[in-house]
């Protein structure tokens, strides 16, 4: 007999065939490990989403490829390549592609130039030769010179006019001008349009030789 005093446990009979009645337990004996698995597949997501999102951030798990050197890849296409890829197209279209034929209405008429009329020396036209330089017998002497050289020699006179200062061929009329200018060739005097003169005038000024 137990010294301790009698509960409700102790009011099973002593022929039952049950024997160590205890009080149920609270966790079960047995799990079926859907807990553990839940468990697993949060963490996993959680690993996912954080190698997606935050390893990229950290240069992590991206490549050592250099984004420049994958941006200049293009560049290394050889010259010639580049230069044949180019000018394939331009000789398709030259092969189509007619060349354009000059036509009659493209090459313009050149406009010919009007050649000036240019007076021609008449020596049958009279020469005055005046003395303007002082020197006695000078001018009879110049128109000499002027008749040897086939022109008809008009008046020899002393000029009456202003002081000059050099000596000149004078001329009022565009027909004039080629005998002026070849008489002052011959005397080595410049030929100079003046009106008031009615011939081809030769005045000798000072220093004339």
């Amino acid at each position: 007999m137990s010294q301790y005093p009698r509960d409700e446990f102790d009011k099973v009979p002593e022929t039952s065939a049950r024997q160590g009645v205890h009080r149920e337990r609270l966790i079960p004996t047995r799990s079926n490990g859907l807990g553990l698995l839940i468990t697993v597949g949060v963490l996993a997501l959680l690993i996912g989403l954080a190698a997606y999102f935050v390893l990229p951030r950290l240069g992590i798990g991206t490549g050592s490829a250099d984004p420049s050197s994958a941006a200049q890849a293009p560049a290394s296409v050889s010259p010639s390549a580049s230069a044949a890829a180019t000018q394939a197209p331009d000789d398709d279209a030259d092969k189509g592609a007619p060349s354009p034929s000059p036509t009659a209405a493209s090459t313009p008429t050149p406009t010919p130039t009007p050649t000036p009329t240019v007076p021609a020396i008449d020596r049958t036209q009279p020469v005055a030769v005046f003395n303007a330089s002082g020197v006695t017998g000078l001018g009879a002497g110049v128109s000499g010179r002027i008749s040897a050289a086939g022109w008809a020699v008009g008046t020899v006179a002393n000029w009456t006019g202003a002081p000059q200062q050099g000596s000149g061929v004078y001329y009022s009329s565009p027909d004039q001008a080629a005998n002026a200018r070849e008489i002052g060739v011959q005397l080595g005097i410049p030929a100079m349009e003046a009106p008031g003169f009615a011939n081809v005038s030769v005045v000798l000024g000072p220093g004339f030789r």
